[in-house]
């Protein structure tokens, strides 16, 4: 299991560390299944790059089915 920080999850969805966080805690499907490392405010972001994974290609395909339809 490969677990990543912030600027993984940014670099393989296309969201912003900013937008992440902020759509974190608004409850999006995927971000907000990541956790904090510490109690602190600040603490960094993690998430399993399984799940970042699976959600991506997710998306690419019904991107991709809705462009056929």
């Amino acid at each position: 299991m490969t677990v990543l920080n912030i600027h993984g999850i940014s670099e393989r969805t296309g969201d912003s560390p900013q937008r992440i966080r902020v759509l974190r805690v608004e409850g999006h499907e995927l971000y907000s299944q990541a956790w904090k490392t510490g109690t602190a405010q600040s603490s960094p972001l993690k998430l399993e790059s399984e799940i970042v994974d699976e959600w991506v290609a997710k998306q690419r395909a019904a991107t991709t089915h809705s462009r056929i339809s």
